[in-house]
């Protein structure tokens, strides 16, 4: 979860974090209400929390009796506490070390946009989840993905990935580009889940398709996103690298929309 400390590093990114996921926060804090995952009166652990964006937007909706926001980034945590009240707690802290950062016992706990990509101690969070929940508690987080079920986007991102290891030789740069998560990985990740005490309730997959120019926005316009992709670039480079690598991949395979799969795991204690 060290990336995370790369992810944003001032307050002028932590609100175009914000900006960019609003849509986000609007409508998945509408789905797991309208579910009946979270409730009024409950203690709700955010981890990693962000900017708070989702408790906020939670809490427009219903009456928590506190939210719990953990984040390994000191700027989030900053974030978080502008955007909620001072009655909720804020810890500064790696996710994997929840069960011992958490003292008290929680009702819920929403790991969003962060369980995949940013949790490196995934057995550690987990196991400590069980831990804090209690009985009939709930744990919830997402996997975002691409192409579970097209093969024409899956073409797509093996081209581009291609193309960007062309542009960043050029300046002798690494490219390190995260995986998206395949079917095998997501069973992986249900076996872990029940080795870990908990209980898969149920999976919840939304589908959207994406314009190529869509994908290629929402990779640039975090500029801490493509920091951890290109690290020796500078911004302007990584977005030379989006913009010109996405149009080699058009010009070579076509142009049409990106399978975009989001799926939440909805565990019990």
């Amino acid at each position: 979860m060290s990336v995370l400390k790369e992810y944003v590093k001032s307050e002028k990114e932590t609100e175009i974090v914000s900006k960019f996921r609003e849509n986000y926060f609007k409508e998945y804090s509408t789905f797991l209400i309208r579910k009946g995952l979270i409730n009024e009166g409950s203690i709700i652990v955010d981890v990693p929390s962000g900017t708070g964006r989702m408790s906020k937007e939670i809490s427009k909706k219903i009456n928590p009796k506190k939210f719990i926001l953990m984040d390994i980034n000191p700027e989030m945590i900053k974030a978080s506490k502008k955007n909620l009240s001072s009655k909720n707690t804020f810890i500064v802290g790696d996710a994997g070390d929840i069960g011992n950062l958490i003292k008290e016992k929680v009702d819920n706990i929403i790991c969003l946009n962060g369980f995949h990509q940013y949790i490196e101690r995934k057995r550690d969070f987990l196991r400590s989840c069980s831990k804090i929940l209690k009985k009939k508690g709930i744990l919830i987080f997402d996997i975002s993905t691409m192409g579970l079920n097209d093969n024409y986007t899956k073409d797509f991102f093996k081209t581009q990935e291609e193309e960007l290891a062309k542009f960043v030789k050029k300046y002798n740069a690494k490219l390190s580009l995260p995986k998206w998560p395949d079917k095998k990985l997501l069973t992986k990740y249900e076996k872990m889940i029940l080795k870990c005490g908990l209980n898969l309730l149920e999976k919840k997959e939304f589908i959207t398709w994406k314009s190529i120019e869509n994908v290629r926005g929402d990779s640039i316009k975090i500029r801490g996103r493509s920091r951890l992709w290109m690290k020796s670039l500078n911004y302007e480079k990584r977005k030379e690298a989006f913009i010109q690598s996405t149009k080699s991949t058009v010009s070579k395979i076509g142009k049409s929309k990106i399978e975009h799969n989001r799926i939440f795991f909805i565990i019990q204690k």
